[in-house]
């Protein structure tokens, strides 16, 4: 019997978030604008991820949507580092290792799922820690060996994080991709409890695509020699996708799986018919792949039907409008014609795809099932065409393969080729050797008893199929003479209605009246409130417009007071060109630098939008600036500052500001004697909700008892202590290795001003190194 052959279908298509797959253009640009608005914060970080997804998994992804899922990626793993948020940082390395890994980069990938697995499993991130698993087994192949055991390893992993979880779809999800490959490692045991167990997960929250799992069941039973249950749950696949009206590329998959079945039954029209509604919907979606396999499977169904003929011309136009160049494929092709050309015994035609065959086997390296094709179309043809030593020298290289694979079913066909081989030639002795392994082969193969309990189980199958079309049918006629009974009972109470409808009619009347007096007073209501709506609009602007007449002048109030303060440092700046005093001099142009600390804050009130608050961050910045300049510092003393981006009003930004200027012209004119270097450090740091600490430290002599100092201190010292307690604040001074000054204060909000904390964060914080 030809070799029929298998489609090859993913049929476990697992995902991050399944939902990623089936986001639509309207979603992914309904993210993009929703990203525009949105705060840097961890909803930004999940619509980066799911557009992100978007490209991701489009179909046939190209270069362009490649690079914007990763530009996506690596703006979620910024933003989600920065907010220390763990599950969008896993989520965008398991991204960034798809795209890779789908845009041959798997080098690049990997690294990225490995540390996405890591920081999940830490975490405690269950369900994303189960598709990160998940990603990671596509990174070893579908191939017997170490591959496949790693990649079954692994899936394990993925069904235990789903189940730790408590999300029963994605488990199942995930044990029947663990059943698949176990079927692929020809594990038929184990994949049995896989898909069983997956089946009992789907049916406890009633999923209703079930044919997937019911395909791979038939698959697994009927490798198991079950064929019951194989030829069953192929039927059960069949009935949900069918009223699904599935067209997928799995619903080929399910008739083509039955065709086999059908086929091994010898159901030969039955198994035609499956086949060629696999094949129907293959060419819907342009399979050419999935054409190819069940066009093969069609033309031993015709030539067991007689018909070389109708097979000849069928596959010539299919290779005709779906040429191929996949090797394993064009084998199966010419053994086919080769078939076709023996029948008709043209052996000549045969002979050309017979060295077409020869020079594909030359040329590539073919897999198991395409060579174990290769040998026993090329056998069989010499044989045939009685090329008996040409059949001899491929028999033994066939054997070693079938032997190897463990395929009884070609060990006994080799050994029948053998016995006639021998025959013919006259080895006698050998032939009757080769002719008894035969039948012990022929033996241990499908039991006939099977073959027909199967046809019993279809045909019962397919009865109770029509059983359930007859009553429904008769469950029809019932409900059309009740609708009968209905409408007579309907043509009774005619009259009836009648009657009640006048009288609903002058009812509807009254309502209706009704209705439209409430409409007008409605209306009369609806004119009054808007009169007063526009009489409320007119105050609401007029007030509006003293507010800003209000600002402008506070405004024009801060320029000029700063304007006067200027003119006031100028005076004393002219009065100590006529002082030859030094302590006179000194405390001139103590009271500029005074001076200067408020017309600073006047000035920055002026030129901001608010005229009530004060940016200490800016304000502390251009004071130490203008100290540096003022005592000309040079790089000899450095100035650290470290400010939160904290807005005070004027009456406790005012106060401050002084004691900043006492405390660094201290420092200044004391700490550093003669040339000394030193650095200034200043910082004002919220410690709890609304209480603040302003501290001014440096690394000078610390206090010292000089009489001059002690002499200025005074009024510094008193101003400190004074304009703390201005402020209702609490001031430390004392000496570590220098001056420490301490003023702890409490925020003062005041209700016609905006709260006064700006946004925090590490970016925001103002620190400079001077």
């Amino acid at each position: 019997m030809p070799r029929i052959l298998s489609l090859t279908l993913i049929l476990s298509m697992l995902h991050l978030t399944s939902a990623g797959q089936a986001f639509s253009d309207t979603q992914a640009a309904e993210f993009l604008t929703q990203i525009k608005k949105s705060k840097p914060d961890t909803n930004r970080v999940d619509l980066l991820l799911k557009l992100a997804t978007y490209h991701c998994f489009k179909p046939k992804i190209k270069a362009s949507k490649a690079d914007s899922a990763l530009i996506l990626c690596h703006l979620a793993e910024s933003l989600s580092t920065q907010l220390g948020y763990i599950k969008g940082l896993g989520q965008s390395w398991m991204l960034l290792s798809k795209t890779l890994r789908d845009n041959n980069q798997p080098e690049k990938g990997k690294p990225y799922i490995g540390r996405s697995v890591e920081l999940l499993n830490k975490y405690n991130y269950q369900l994303e820690l189960g598709e990160a698993y998940l990603e990671l087994s596509y990174y070893h192949p579908i191939t017997l060996g170490k591959e496949i055991a790693e990649r079954i390893s692994i899936t394990r992993q993925v069904v235990e994080a789903f189940h730790k979880a408590g999300n029963k779809q994605r488990e199942g999800d995930a044990l029947k991709e663990l059943g698949d490959l176990h079927q692929v490692n020809g594990e038929n045991a184990l994949a049995l409890l896989d898909l069983k167990e997956a089946l009992k997960l789907y049916q406890s929250i009633s999923f209703p695509k079930l044919q997937g799992v019911y395909y791979l069941l038939g698959s697994v039973y009927k490798e198991l020699g079950d064929y019951r249950e194989a030829i069953r749950n192929g039927l059960l696949a069949i009935a949900i996708s069918e009223s699904e009206k599935d067209s997928t590329a799995l619903m080929s998959t399910i008739y083509n799986h039955m065709g086999i079945t059908c086929y091994a039954l010898n159901e030969l029209q039955q198994a035609n018919a499956y086949y060629q509604k696999a094949l129907s919907i293959a060419k819907k979606n342009n399979d050419a792949e999935s054409i190819h396999v069940l066009s093969l499977n069609i033309v031993p169904i015709l030539l067991s039907l007689d018909k070389p003929t109708e097979a000849l011309s069928f596959l010539k136009d299919i290779v005709k409008k779906y040429p191929s160049t996949d090797p394993s494929i064009r084998v199966f092709i010419a053994s086919r014609f080769m078939n076709i050309y023996l029948r008709l015994k043209q052996y000549s035609i045969g002979q050309q795809y017979c060295n077409e065959l020869l020079e594909i086997g030359a040329k590539n390296e073919l897999d198991a099932p395409s060579h174990m094709a290769y040998y026993s179309a090329i056998i069989k043809f010499y044989l045939a065409s009685k090329q008996y030593n040409e059949a001899r020298k491929y028999l033994p290289g066939f054997e070693i393969l079938a032997t190897k694979l463990g395929n009884l079913k070609e060990l006994s066909s080799i050994s029948l080729s053998w016995f006639k081989l021998d025959s013919v030639q006259g080895n006698y002795g050998a032939a009757i050797t080769h002719y008894q392994r035969y039948k012990n082969l022929s033996d241990s193969m499908v039991d006939e008893s099977k073959t027909k309990e199967i046809a019993r189980l279809q045909v019962q199958f397919e009865s109770e199929k029509k059983d359930q079309s007859i009553q429904l049918k008769e469950k029809n006629i019932e409900v059309l003479i009740k609708e009968g009974q209905i409408q007579r009972n309907d043509l009774k109470q005619a009259n009836l209605l009648k009657n009640v409808t006048f009288g609903g009619v002058a009812l509807l009347l009254i309502i209706v009246i009704l209705l439209y007096n409430r409409y007008r007073l409605k209306q009369q209501t609806n004119n009054q409130l808007e009169v007063q709506q526009k009489e409320i609009t007119g105050k609401n602007q007029s007030l509006q417009h003293l507010v800003n007449e209000k600002e402008w002048l506070l405004k024009e109030i801060h320029h000029r007071v700063k304007n006067n303060l200027q003119m006031v440092m100028s005076l004393l700046n002219s009065q100590s060109a006529y002082l030859n005093s030094d302590a006179a001099l000194l405390a001139i142009r103590d009271s500029q630098h005074r001076v200067q600390s408020i017309s600073l804050i006047h000035q920055k009130l002026y030129q901001s939008e608010s005229v009530y608050e004060l940016s200490m961050p800016a304000y502390i910045q251009e004071l130490v600036e203008y100290f540096r300049s003022a005592f000309s510092t040079g790089q000899r003393i450095r100035f650290q500052l470290n400010v939160e981006p904290v807005v005070l009003n004027v009456s406790q930004a005012l106060p401050l500001g002084l004691i900043l200027n006492e405390a660094i012209t201290n420092s200044i004119k004391y700490a550093f004697p003669g040339d000394a270097e030193g650095s200034i450090n200043i910082s004002l740091q919220e410690n709890t909700a609304d209480h603040f600490l302003l501290t001014i430290t440096d690394n000078g002599i610390g206090m010292s008892t000089h009489p001059d100092k002690q002499a200025n201190d005074s009024l510094g010292m008193s101003l400190m202590h004074g304009l703390s307690e201005d402020i209702d604040a609490r001031i430390s001074i004392e000496n570590n290795n220098g001056t420490i000054i301490k003023v702890a204060f409490k925020y003062e909000r005041q209700e016609s001003q905006k709260p006064a904390l700006m946004e925090t964060g590490i970016d925001n914080k103002l620190t400079s190194h001077e």
